[in-house]
């Protein structure tokens, strides 16, 4: 079990509710406290509310997108770590390239991603 419930609070963010649902789903079926919302503009209010210690984030939305969402995430909350993630590399290839020049990448993962590396990723930045 989490030694923090304040740590143990993810935030998902997918502009595709299957996604974000699942996500969150899997998350809340391991102990911990997620939410979902759809878009950058929601995340970076909801990091406001609520102390997130982890958000997962889908690079390509429409709005804002993945990185665009990140940068205004860590103004708000700059501990929260944020995990990125797309499938569609072509597309995300040259925002992840300028997240990592920026070093604000924490962790990277591809769609389709299998539940067990969304557990890990959690308990890897959530319970260090």
């Amino acid at each position: 079990m989490l030694n923090s419930r304040l740590r143990g609070k993810v935030l998902v963010v997918d502009d595709e509710e299957t996604i974000g649902i699942g996500m969150s789903e899997i998350l809340k079926d391991e102990g911990f406290e997620a939410a979902y919302v759809v878009d950058g503009k929601q995340a970076v209010n909801a990091v406001k509310d609520v102390p997130y210690g982890l958000v997962f984030m889908d690079i390509v939305m429409p709005g804002m997108n993945g990185l665009e969402t990140f940068r205004e995430i860590k103004k708000v909350r700059p501990d929260t770590k944020v995990i990125l993630f797309t499938g569609y590399f072509r597309d995300a290839e040259d925002v992840i390239l300028q997240g990592i020049r920026e070093g604000m990448i924490d962790e990277f993962i591809r769609k389709p991603y299998f539940a067990d590396e969304i557990v890990k990723s959690a308990r890897k930045h959530l319970t260090a």
